[in-house]
């Protein structure tokens, strides 16, 4: 039997933002060590875990195309089974809000490990039918708690399947900086009063323009401006021209939030509760998202005087929000009411929820009937897709998904030096879309536009040799030059080199 606290794999997609890596952090540190956990995301922002000594894992979304679209959810079952049994898993949390085809295959063939989906309400009205097909396949479904739920009219509020908690955020797990220490850390002056505006994409003219208005109004003011740029776009720089506003890349963003006395924010789910528990006066700005209804939150959270909100299509009324908020009396009215919410319970109580699903062991689902569909829709990307026009797949809304091949890459060995420092005497390689970087290092900006198949710092050599067994069947391997370096040598014989079947030794 093994002793010590049971290991959870925490799951997350790539999202748009990092809001599904953050909340799996805030059920980690929520746990105070009630559980091992071990980060298994998408999103290319995953270093940020060492920050935390979490043992982490990257993996390729869908999208990247590292692995054709076609096998990726074979891929992708593959790769959560070989981890699951790699650090002996009692129950893996997938957060996401669609539960892709490949962490349903990893669940059907692992029926001794609760699989448990930690889905996000406040979805867009009439949004989600065909992810909420699956939900009744999961040992359990935790919903996170939000602000704005009162004003919720998404599928997911109909439904009575899920166990219901606080709000999940970083908010309150993370120690903030004093005002001081934060600006210092930002650069910012100590003197003068900050805004922090953080829009998220600005691709849409009427964002850009409200981003833009937003700098010029306060700035003639005499406030510094602090734009947030995204860990996963890789595009913070932390320093600036004369004149322009600041451009900050840190993590957690809510270890800094005493250095602003407002911000102007998109109204996602993340950004939303760290600043009003945060008690940073704020401006709500809804942008576009899939599934998630910025809009309704927006509305709802200013509706119970938390924030104020403004549409970014309405130039009239963007205008005088941003008089309001630039009214010391009106700021100080949003300050004091959001320090009178109550500290949030979210992580804590989905925490001790997972802790308690991991120590039962195997729980039987409600029911199995959707294995019929997700099935024929298997054997549809299989054995169809060939032969599927283009103008068909469109209106499945699985464009390009039935199509692709292998891709041919080299493999470059790059194992971490030193597993108790996974980052030290470490560069980032230079990006070559004919390489596939092989690596354990969990270094900031790696996952950025190369190829990475990223294993598990520390290990077991039969782990390595499973990893490579997989990659083999998802790309073809060319020739490279010798791994330099022994445990760069030891992971070539277990398998990461060009070569046949044969020439890998049994683990």
């Amino acid at each position: 039997m093994p002793s010590g606290p049971p290991t959870v794999v925490l799951a997350t997609t790539n999202g748009r933002g990092m809001g599904h890596l953050s909340r799996q952090m805030a059920l980690a540190l929520a746990s105070l060590g009630g559980m091992d956990p071990v980060i298994f995301s998408m999103s290319s922002a995953v270093a940020v875990a060492g920050q935390f000594d979490m043992r982490a894992e990257f993996a390729p979304g869908p999208l990247r195309g590292q692995v054709p679209r076609r096998y990726w959810d074979f891929y992708l079952a593959e790769r959560i089974m070989a981890l699951i049994q790699e650090v002996n898993a009692s129950a893996f949390v997938f957060d996401g809000v669609y539960p892709y085809d490949g962490v349903l295959r990893a669940l059907r063939r692992l029926p001794d490990v609760p699989f448990i989906w930690s889905r996000r309400g406040m979805w867009k009205p009439g949004a989600g039918a065909r992810a909420l097909r699956y939900r009744r396949l999961f040992a359990a479904v935790i919903e996170p708690g939000d602000l704005a739920s009162s004003g919720d009219a998404g599928r997911t509020a109909e439904l009575d399947d899920a166990r219901r908690v606080g709000p999940v955020t970083l908010a309150g797990l993370v120690r903030p900086l004093g005002r001081a220490a934060a600006r210092e850390a930002l650069g910012l002056d100590p003197d003068r009063p900050a805004v922090l505006i953080t829009l998220g994409s600005t691709r849409r003219s009427d964002l850009y323009a409200a981003y833009g208005r937003t700098v010029e109004r306060f700035a003639a003011e005499g406030w510094q401006v602090a734009v947030t740029s995204s860990l996963i776009a890789g595009d913070g720089h932390g320093t600036r021209r004369p004149g322009e506003p600041v451009m900050i890349s840190v993590y957690p963003l809510v270890k800094y939030l005493s250095a602003f006395d407002a911000a102007v924010t998109a109204s996602g789910y993340n950004v939303v509760h760290e600043l009003l528990l945060s008690a940073v006066p704020t401006l709500l700005v809804p942008n576009d998202a899939s599934v998630d209804d910025q809009d309704t939150r927006a509305r709802v959270v200013a509706g119970q005087n938390l924030a104020l909100a403004a549409d970014p299509e309405r130039p009239t009324e963007f205008e005088a929000a941003l008089d309001r908020l630039l009214d010391e009396r009106v700021r100080g009215r949003l300050r004091d009411a959001c320090r009178d919410l109550p500290p949030p319970t979210g992580a804590t109580e989905a925490a001790r929820a997972v802790i308690g699903l991991a120590a039962g062991g195997r729980v039987e689902t409600a029911e199995r009937v959707e294995w019929g569909a997700l099935n024929a829709q298997r054997l549809a990307r299989r054995t169809l897709g060939r032969a599927l026009p283009d103008s068909v797949a469109t209106r499945m809304g699985r464009t390009g998904l039935l199509r692709g091949a292998p891709l041919s890459l080299s493999p470059q060995l790059l194992p971490a030096p030193d597993p108790a420092r996974p980052t030290t005497g470490l560069r980032l390689p230079p990006v070559d879309p004919q390489h596939l970087v092989v690596t354990d290092a969990l270094l900031p900006g790696l996952f950025e536009k190369r190829r990475v198949e990223h294993l598990l710092p520390g290990a077991s050599d039969a782990y390595v040799a499973e990893r490579a067994r997989i990659a083999a069947e998802h790309y073809r391997l060319r020739p490279t030059a010798a791994p330099v370096g022994e445990r760069a040598q030891a992971w070539a014989r277990l398998g990461w080199a060009a070569g046949s079947d044969e020439d890998r030794p049994e683990v």
